[in-house]
């Protein structure tokens, strides 16, 4: 007796929805595109662009630039471009309609570093204040130094921008005329010091019993009658001479 055949048949098209629908690896899914440029995104004229950009700029007027990014040889000229992009998109939202062109046209020539990074910027991240003119010329030097070896390199290390590491805030060690360890407790007296104040205070308990002995010599003589002899010795009277003696003598 022969097995009914399948509702549906198994038709290569089948498999291949199957395959379409079998959940992927989040690993490779995750995985970010390429930092990479076979071809070089930079163009030769990228210089008259920000040139003519500049003659319709204020020299002065104020801009964020990155300050604490790691110096990295290989990702530097990318990391400043990328911020640098941003800024320009900045001023693009009030910038009027001919300015707005020419920022255009020198976000054009940058626009390739979003394919390396995301919009988030790190936290550690820290900006100054500085001249468009020289972020302007900051472009400039950093498209000159990646345009020779752009499309033989590979940037993937440069994805996250890193910074800096902050400085070390551990504490120091007190000065020796500063305040002890506790914060409250005075610093030891130095040797010289300590030896100066004993010096004093014997000199000064040695003229209080000077004064002291002075005083008592001077209330024991107004306490002694007049006349009196300084150190009075007993005598016996004349005929003290004893009784039995006497007696003998008659």
């Amino acid at each position: 007796m022969t097995s009914p055949a399948p509702a549906w048949p198994l038709t290569a098209s089948t498999l291949l929805l199957l395959l379409l629908l079998l959940p992927r690896d989040p690993s490779r899914a995750a995985e970010p595109p390429s930092c990479t440029f076979p071809d070089s995104p930079i163009s030769s004229t990228f210089l008259q662009a920000i040139g003519r950009l500049s003659d319709y700029l204020l020299t002065d007027y104020p801009v964020e630039v990155p300050d604490n990014l790691q110096v990295d040889e290989r990702c530097r000229a990318l990391w400043h471009l990328f911020l640098a992009k941003k800024t320009l998109d900045r001023l693009e939202l009030v910038a009027g309609k001919e300015l707005k062109k020419l920022l255009d046209k020198v976000c054009t020539e940058i626009s390739f570093v979003r394919k390396c990074f995301s919009e988030a910027l790190p936290g550690c991240l820290h900006f100054r204040k500085a001249n468009i003119s020289h972020l302007l010329l900051d472009i400039s030097s950093h498209l000159e130094a990646l345009q020779p070896l752009i499309s033989s390199q590979d940037f993937g290390p440069c994805r996250r921008l890193r910074c800096q590491p902050e400085p070390s805030t551990e504490s120091t060690p007190p000065s020796p005329g500063g305040l002890g360890a506790l914060g409250n407790t005075p610093a030891p007296l130095k040797h010289s010091t300590f030896l100066l104040l004993a010096l004093g205070g014997l000199s000064i308990l040695l003229l209080l019993i000077l004064g002291a002995a002075w005083r008592w010599k001077q209330r024991k003589r107004q306490q002694r009658p007049t006349g009196s002899p300084m150190s009075p010795v007993p005598q016996s009277p004349p005929d003290s001479v004893p009784q039995e003696r006497q007696l003998m003598v008659l």
